[in-house]
């Protein structure tokens, strides 16, 4: 059996990886159009930090390391320019000599993964204005920091990467600015408790614009301000574009291959596209919300990862499902950590659920431990069943913990009641007796039966 990847990030190594174990005599092979595979994407504003202090820390395998490790033949730098269903054949160009050839395959992956997405901005052609998704991008950034020494940044984009670049650039002794579009930073959290994020950062000194987008750069050669919408400019000796990412379906779209009403590559609970043979995973897929059961698209590198798995097993004969994801998502902005899983009130409400919310502040520990600090919990469920539907989590010490222990409840479609019979653990450094996920299911239900 032969099979081929396209794309090494995530979900491709994965695959390729998992294909291998469950058939070792299948013939696998992994095309790449980066120079890198099975990097760390989420480790990128860590690395630009100085945290994370070289580029081999966030590159999990080389190619030749990958090949040796996991069996698995990997062509980087090559660009796969068309699948062609009739002859089970992919068309790649090497990128390094521009020669072409028809590779044949009797499985396929499409693991293309996700691209920046960049609108066309006035200016953006100056030097100094750069996206951050891949290795290279870092280095370029990371490079220009050091030759430039920019005083100020603007960062356009209020979502996860956005806010982890200002936190990155700040601790590079970087003035920052953020301008967002929409009216909140975050945009995946309901807006009060987006708020407690927004007010972190202007206490950090970060200057944040919301409601108002990027309409134009100026500079001679490079930039130097940011001006917005409504006519406000920003001085910024360097930009990041953080806008977000759209799914890399072209190559999909152009072989034929179902696209969903997300916009991203439609497949089953097998990884299946509507084509034969022919899989998909990663960033470029949507997914199924194990809570509405509708089709979302919300990439991230540990539903990669997982989607990678099943697609790898099923490619080499195997019969596994991915059912499902709840979004589950976590972020660092400076002292804060943001969790998030499930809907949020606003979202649950746009899916037409009668919801009510409990908000409450615990603490992350026992109050006479030092470090004493308050977490915010924000618990969503449905109004007449009880069941939850959502957790939001903002704190400086273990919302991690917490918001695994909603994430967890949600996929057993527990009801808000039923949290004060967890079994938590309990120690005066890492929790308090009732625990306020516990409190915040007793509020939420308090709140339902009035």
């Amino acid at each position: 059996m032969k099979i081929v990847v396209i794309g090494g990030v995530a979900a491709g190594t994965s695959a390729a990886a998992r294909a291998k174990r469950v058939n070792p005599e299948a013939e696998i092979i992994i095309f790449e159009r980066d120079s890198d595979i099975s990097y760390s994407g989420c480790g990128l504003p860590y690395y630009i930090s100085d945290i994370v202090e070289g580029r081999e820390d966030i590159i999990i395998y080389t190619p030749k390391r990958f090949e040796d490790k996991k069996g698995a033949e990997v062509r980087s730098e090559h660009l796969v320019e068309d699948i062609l269903l009739d002859n089970k054949e992919v068309v790649v160009k090497d990128l390094k000599t521009d020669e072409v050839k028809n590779i044949r395959y009797d499985k396929l992956l499409i693991a293309t993964g996700a691209s920046a997405f960049l609108p066309p901005i006035k200016g953006s052609e100056l030097e100094g204005i750069f996206p951050l998704r891949n290795v290279h991008n870092a280095d370029t950034i990371n490079k220009f920091i050091s030759d430039k020494k920019p005083k100020s940044a603007a960062i356009v984009g209020g979502g996860y990467i956005g806010l982890e670049m200002a936190e990155s650039l700040l601790d590079r002794g970087i003035e920052v600015s953020v301008v967002e579009m929409a009216e909140q930073i975050l945009t995946n959290l309901d807006d009060d408790m987006a708020e407690i994020v927004h007010d972190h950062l202007k206490d950090k000194g970060v200057e944040v614009i919301v409601g108002d987008g990027a309409a134009e750069f100026e500079g001679d050669t490079m930039v130097e301000k940011v001006i917005t919408q409504s006519g406000c400019k920003l001085k910024a000796n360097m930009v990041i574009l953080a806008i977000g990412v759209k799914p890399n379906v072209e190559l999909a779209e152009k072989a034929g291959i179902e696209i969903g009403k997300t916009g991203a590559i439609k497949v089953n609970e097998k990884m299946e596209t509507s084509v034969e043979n022919i899989y998909a995973a990663g960033d470029c897929v949507e997914s199924k919300s194990m809570i509405t059961g509708n089709q979302v698209w919300i990439p991230l590198g540990s539903t990669a990862n997982k989607q990678g798995r099943v697609a790898g097993s099923n490619l080499a004969g195997g019969n596994d499902r991915f059912k499902g994801i709840l979004g589950t998502a976590i972020t660092k902005v400076c002292d804060l950590a943001v969790g998030r899983t499930g809907l949020t009130q606003r979202e649950a409400e746009n899916e037409g659920y009668k919801v009510i919310s409990s908000v409450v502040k615990a603490g992350n520990h026992a109050g006479y431990y030092p470090n004493y600090k308050k977490i915010n919990i924000k618990l969503t469920v449905e109004k007449d069943s009880g069941q939850i539907l959502g957790g939001q989590i903002i704190g400086e010490d273990g919302v991690d913990k917490r918001i695994d222990v909603l994430a967890t409840a949600i996929h057993n479609k527990m009801k808000a009641h039923e949290l004060i019979d967890l079994d938590l653990a309990y120690a005066p450094p890492f929790s308090v007796p009732k625990d306020g996920v516990m409190v915040a299911g007793i509020v939420a239900d308090k709140k339902r039966n009035k």
